[in-house]
Formats: C-alpha cells, structure tokens, sequence
C-alpha cells in the first residue's frame, strides 16, 4: 500500500514541475546567413557569412546544403568538411569556454558560381555552452538544438557586358568610402562603418594572416590591402586605401593588430569615459570608439574623466582645453601595460554659439511644455492602463495557482480512493 501511496505522489509531483516549467518562455535565438549581393554572375566568387545571434557558444557544429550542381565550393574555415552538397564545420573553444562566441560571423565559405539560376542555402547547427550543455536555440520542442528554417537564396545570371555610362551603377566618381569591412577572425572593434577609419584588433601568436574583405560603396572604385600577411610579435599597422573612380578621393582605414601571447597586458580598453556635466551620445560603452556631445558657449574647458580597465594602462587626453566655437575633437589614447598597444576614443564636442545657446533654450523650454500637456492628457489614462495589466497579470497567476491546487486536491482524492480500495480488498 506504501509504495503504491508513494507512486502516486510522485506521479503528482512530476506533473505538477511539469505544469510549472511549461510556463517558462525559452528565449530563441536563430542562425542568419547573409551575403553581399544576392544577385551574381556566372563564374563570379562570391561568399556567405554565418552569424551566431544573440547566445554564448563554446561548440558547434554547422551543417550547410546548398546546389553543387549550380555551386562550386572554393574555400571555408578550418575544420570543414565537404561531402558533394553539404558542408560541416566544426568549432570548440580551446580555452574551455572562456572565449565563447556571441553577435559575432562565425564562419565565411567562398563559392564560385557555375550556372545560371536560382540556387538556395539551408543551414542547421547543434550547438553547445562552456558546460557541455546542449543550448535551446528554437521555441518548438521537436528539435530544440536544431535551426533547420534558416536559409538564403541567390539569383545566377549571365555575365553581362557594360554597356552603361559607369556613374548609372557605380555612384559619385569622388566616392573613397567603404561599404563593408571585415576580418575573418572574430575581435574587430569598433564595429565597422564607413566613416570610421581607425580599428583594433588583438591575434594571438599562431595568426599569421588576416584574411581582410573590404567592398567599396562604388562599384570602380580601387581597394589596395597591405600589412595583413606575415604578422609579426607585437603592433602590426594593416592598411585599407580606397582611391575614388576619378582619382580625386581617397580614404584609408587603419587595423591596429596586436599579434601577443599576453591579451591582458595588451589591452587597452577603457572602463569608464565621462565628462563633467556633460552628456555622452550613445552612452559610453567600452567597444563605441566615437561620441558626440554638445556644450554651451560659456565651456571653455572640459573635466573628463576616464579610468582604463588594466589598473597599469596609461591615458593621455588631448584637446579637452580651450575650446573654440563649433566642433573639437577630444581625444583619449589608452595605451596598454606592454607599452605599444593603444586604443583611441574619440568625443567630437560641439561649443555652441551664444545664438545656437538661444535657440536650444527655447526648444528645451518647448519640450518641457510639450511633455507636461502629454502628461496632463494622457498620465490618467497611463495609469489605468497600467493598473488592466496589472490586474491582468494577477489574474494569470491566481488561475494557475487554482489550477494547480485543483490538481493537488484531485491527486489526493485518488490516493485516499485507492488505499480505500485496498483496505475493502483485504477484509
């Protein structure tokens, strides 16, 4: 009678975790695959990027089925097997889970186009945490460590001659930007735009090379690479010269790339940047390289304040000092404990004349006004909205609170009817 009481109770008891988890939102987080033009001509390279989104990795293993009738696969990251259309890499962090990956490309492949069509990309992965533990990347229960719905389509066509003026398809003739920027190892900061031209970049001792993508916004514009081969120990200088159609415009871009056994002497990150009563725009964040920030015309002088993350890192700030009317650049160099390393953040700081002074009062005065009408109109509503969700919310939570409760009390009318029967059997 015991073990039949105990049964029971744990059958409630499992029912009722199961009732329990099964309110619990997993967050999803899917695999993207993207491409720099989703239109190629035949015989053109081209190459897929694959991101992880938004979770902490420490393994995976890819899976990517694509037309190798179509589709010639050239090249792709070590530990990558090809078996006719499907590809497998495999990846695991080597330090145990201290370098996990996240919001970051994690694999590029490079394929040449052999025919004419439309061909598409499936992509699934099983992927893994710094415990070993199989991450829950869908919020269907089917195959929860699968993505099997992420996929892209490329349209092939025929190699087309140009027989149209240059400018109808290339943009400005002057035009030296970038249009893309990428490294084919993880670690680029800041994130890549085109009217940032300095970048830094941390490789460990067996990076060698650093494989650069660099596409121009206009299509005839020349891209020249240096300083990216042969790596050698300490600061190495990579350089990205983008000269214009027309020869008149150029842009360079900079990758400072350490090469070092020792991440932690070289770096140079910043822990806190603020400046006194003054507002930052973004907010700082240690990867954001360049703020903006504006002042009234009576700031002559700035108080800034920035602490770098190593206590034995070294800052210098310049141009915080006698500020002329219109834009000034503050620069903070945070050079690392190795002595070489640095890293510039970049305040572009905006003294307003006494005119632009006028004018940001009266619109400052403007919103106040505006923002307490909205609040006069609108807060009673506000809250009472609020108070429906509230009321909402509790209303949920008592429900399930009952449901389960019913279920408990339910459970014990079984026990007591089984032993009751059992009881009755005996005599």
């Amino acid at each position: 009678m015991k073990k039949v009481i105990s049964i029971i109770l744990i059958f409630i008891i499992v029912i009722s975790l199961s009732i329990s988890i099964s309110n619990i939102s997993l967050a999803t987080e899917n695999l993207t695959i993207k491409t720099d033009n989703q239109t190629i001509q035949k015989n053109e390279n081209f190459k897929i990027y694959i991101n992880i989104g938004n979770i902490k990795v420490a393994s995976y293993t890819l899976n990517i089925y694509f037309d190798n009738d179509k589709l010639e696969y050239i090249s792709g990251p070590k530990n990558t097997n090809v078996v006719n259309n499907r590809i497998i890499n495999v990846w695991y962090d080597q330090t145990g889970g201290k370098n996990t990956r996240q919001n970051q490309d994690i694999a590029v492949f490079e394929f040449k186009a052999k025919e004419t069509g439309v061909v598409n990309f499936n992509l699934t992965g099983e992927f893994y945490d710094s415990n070993g533990s199989r991450i829950n990347t869908n919020n269907t229960n089917e195959n929860p460590t699968n993505i099997s719905n992420s996929s892209l389509q490329i349209n092939i066509i025929e190699k087309q001659e140009n027989n149209i003026e240059p400018n109808a398809i290339t943009g400005e003739d002057n035009n030296s930007l970038l249009k893309i920027m990428r490294l084919d190892k993880e670690g680029l900061i800041p994130e890549f735009s085109p009217d940032i031209k300095d970048y830094y970049f941390i490789a460990d001792l067996d990076t060698n090379n650093l494989e650069v993508t660099a596409i121009p916004e206009a299509t005839n514009a020349n891209v020249q690479i240096s300083g990216n081969q042969g790596l050698k120990e300490g600061l190495n200088t990579i350089l990205i010269e983008v000269t214009s159609r027309d020869n008149t415009s150029k842009s360079v871009y900079t990758i400072n790339a350490t090469k070092t056994r020792d991440k932690e002497a070289a770096n140079s990150n910043l822990e806190t940047l603020a400046i006194e009563n003054v507002m930052l725009e973004p907010i700082f964040d240690v990867s954001i390289l360049n703020y903006k920030a504006s002042v009234p015309n009576s700031t002559e002088n700035l108080n800034v304040f920035a602490v770098p993350e190593n206590i034995n890192g070294k800052v210098e700030i310049t141009g915080k000092d006698n500020l002329k009317e219109g834009d000034n650049l503050v620069k903070v160099r945070v050079t690392a404990p190795n002595g070489y390393s640095f890293k510039d953040y970049i305040v572009n700081v905006h003294r307003r004349t006494q005119e632009e002074d006028k004018i940001f009062e009266e619109e400052q005065i403007a919103n106040s006004e505006k923002l307490n009408s909205i609040i006069d109109e609108k807060g009673l509503e506000f809250f009472s909205n609020e108070q429906e969700v509230e009321n909402e919310e509790e209303n949920k939570n008592n429900q399930i609170i009952n449901y389960r409760t019913n279920f408990i009390v339910l459970g014990l009318i079984l026990v007591v009817g089984v032993e009751i029967f059992v009881i009755k059997k005996k005599k």
